[in-house]
């Protein structure tokens, strides 16, 4: 069953399609895409609707800040954000767009970004030394190669969708 922008993902899979052959290109080996690209290009179509769902599922468990932009919405984004410290009650009877609240009238872009990282983080598509960071290894050693990564945190998130989430995320910057 194919996606529903929207309803169930928030890119087409044309669009992540786009986004992952412009982005994932080694540019220091004259312009040649690394493995997430043909990996990506060689899944059959169910199956990239497949990633892109299980991606669309992890952004929505994400603490974001504000609202949804209208009641009638499916997904978290678009949001209305409140753009001034003030009193704000949860419930929608309180909820009047006025020159407070920054109302994003489509999804932004580095969303639909996140999203096509996710899937391609769900595929298998980033290196080992991404995974192991990820899942919170301190150190890595093989004969005289070592490599520390810091405090052994695990981040269920790639470092490229953490990224581009930054400034939607609850303590994340301010948006306005």
């Amino acid at each position: 069953m194919a996606v529903t922008v929207g309803t169930d993902t928030y890119i087409t899979q044309a669009d992540a399609t786009t986004y992952i052959s412009d982005y994932h290109v080694n540019d220091y080996v004259g312009g040649s895409s690394d493995a997430s690209v043909s990996n990506w290009e060689d899944l059959t179509s169910d199956n990239k609707d497949v990633y892109l769902r299980k991606a669309t599922k992890i952004l929505q468990s994400i603490p974001v800040v504000g609202i949804k932009a209208t009641e009638a919405q499916t997904l978290e984004f678009p949001r209305a954000i409140w753009t001034e410290n003030a009193f704000y009650t949860s419930t929608r009877s309180n909820f009047f767009p006025n020159d407070n609240w920054y109302v994003q009238t489509s999804v932004p872009d580095d969303i639909k970004y996140a999203q096509a990282e996710i899937a391609l983080d769900l595929m298998g598509g980033v290196s080992e030394r991404a995974r192991m960071q990820r899942e919170g290894v301190k150190s890595f050693s093989l004969g005289k190669l070592s490599e520390n990564y810091g405090s052994g945190k695990p981040n269920t998130l790639p470092y490229e969708a953490k990224e581009l989430l930054k400034p939607y995320m609850l303590g994340g910057a301010r948006i306005a």
